[in-house]
């Protein structure tokens, strides 16, 4: 039993919240930084939190959106191509978890909030221009030796029917009183297959399809003011390019699911290696990572369960 974990207590009743339109994101900024000079950092030991759900219906995709996203994430860009990808999907919710992290439900400082995972399964294609329901609930928040991290569930229904369902992972720093973080454990690099570039703009680009705008990834500048030495990649910039890597080399289709860890920070510009290998006593998993070209640091690790490869 690891006495270094405790759970923070949630609300049972869900306090649900219908939105009429997705948030403004200048506004959602303004907000998180007024709200960063007066919440704590931390969390009060025994705080018991509302758990919330904010619920967006009708939600319609923009095709040119996601036409730039596939160009700045490297998949396929044909004209006749109308599936979105399905990491994609998570940006429609960076509206949506900003106005919930800025909210009362989250009473957390959200200045600095770092995403360390994400996993998701594509259960149904998805399709642009079609309307969509999506709803975000508060999962569970962990005090951990590292900090305090929060797990959001994310959902897309069509027609009512589940098509999409994801988890955002988030680290707030503020180191509980442990043992430490444990002895390291023994980091075997994966088969380098090909190698990605990370041009000095990827971060400003992917803000711009995905409408994640927080100034670690945009600007040296910006990057230092909050702790960095320079600008860092998004970490779902760095899943959706090695997925886009994968498709090219195999076949994706539904259901299939990805879960992905966020490691070493990207700095920009990188140059990147994607290893990746089949699971031979789980036939259809394949395990992935993004490494450091020159110094082999791991950034990106993951695994890609494809049903249809059991066959």
């Amino acid at each position: 039993m690891n006495t270094d974990i405790t759970q923070i207590p949630l609300t049972k009743e869900i306090h649900c919240v219908r939105l009429n339109s997705l948030p403004f994101m200048p506004a959602v900024f303004c907000r998180l930084l007024a709200l960063s000079l007066v919440r704590k950092p931390g969390l009060a030991f025994g705080a018991r939190v509302q758990k919330g759900q904010l619920l967006f219906p009708g939600f319609v995709p923009d095709p040119d959106r996601i036409r730039r996203y596939r160009k700045v994430c490297g998949f396929s860009c044909t004209p006749e191509e109308k599936i979105i990808p399905a990491s994609c999907l998570q940006t429609f919710f960076i509206g949506i978890l900003g106005r919930y992290i800025t909210s009362d439900f989250f009473p957390v400082n959200p200045m600095g909030l770092i995403q360390t995972g994400q996993s998701f399964t594509s259960i149904q294609p998805v399709f642009m221009e079609e309307p969509l329901d999506l709803s975000c609930t508060l999962q569970d928040m962990t005090r951990t030796t590292k900090g305090i991290f929060t797990r959001f569930c994310l959902e897309i229904h069509r027609k009512n029917t589940l098509v999409w369902e994801g988890t955002s992972t988030y680290l707030t720093r503020d180191p509980a009183p442990g043992k430490g973080l444990g002895k390291k454990i023994q980091d075997r690099p994966l088969p380098a297959q090909m190698t990605i570039q990370v041009p000095e703009n990827a971060g400003r680009k992917y803000a711009g399809v995905s409408g994640d705008y927080n100034p670690h990834h945009l600007f040296h500048a910006t990057a230092r003011l909050i702790g960095f030495k320079q600008a860092i990649a998004h970490g779902m910039w760095s899943l959706a390019r090695t997925l886009a890597a994968l498709e090219k080399t195999m076949t994706f289709s539904h259901p299939f699911a990805v879960d992905a860890a966020f490691k070493l920070p990207i700095f920009m510009p990188a140059t990147l290696t994607l290893g990746y290998e089949n699971i031979a006593v789980t036939p259809g998993q394949v395990v992935f990572e993004l490494r450091d070209a020159d110094k082999g640091l791991p950034h990106l690790k993951g695994s890609l369960h494809l049903p249809n490869r059991e066959k």
